[in-house]
């Protein structure tokens, strides 16, 4: 006679791992398949960069480094949400998800007891 007890336990773990499957994580556009949207559009990364009197070569780092200015120009002349290109790096709204925003005022920065006026934390050392 087989032993249900375990049985029974096995079946509802795999129940539960089918009825819960996650959700798997946007993942961001490959850098190719950037360049690729903007040869559809008949341009280039070098040609927006010009157009927006950037070095040739500097909205290539928008590629692997968030840089949200860059990252809206290269959306814009797609024709594609930010977020969507880049899901890793946005809020479903398009806000960043980094930044001062979200981790708060800086490294040195915080509120007085007031709370009222945002004060230098580490104050500089009178010689």
């Amino acid at each position: 006679m087989p032993d249900w007890g375990i049985t029974i336990a096995a079946m509802s773990i795999q129940t539960s791992v089918i009825a819960n499957p996650k959700k798997p994580a946007p993942s961001d556009w490959h850098p190719a398949d950037v360049i690729a949207a903007l040869w559809k559009r008949g341009t280039s990364l070098q040609r927006i960069a010009r157009e927006h009197h950037y070095h040739p070569t500097s909205l290539n780092l928008a590629l692997r480094k968030p840089w949200p200015k860059a990252e809206r120009i290269i959306a814009d002349v797609i024709g594609t949400p930010v977020h969507e290109i880049w899901p890793s790096r946005y809020h479903y709204d398009g806000t960043p998800r980094s930044g001062r925003g979200e981790r708060g005022l800086g490294r040195y920065k915080g509120k007085d007891s007031t709370g009222t006026k945002t004060v230098n934390v580490h104050q500089r050392r009178v010689a």
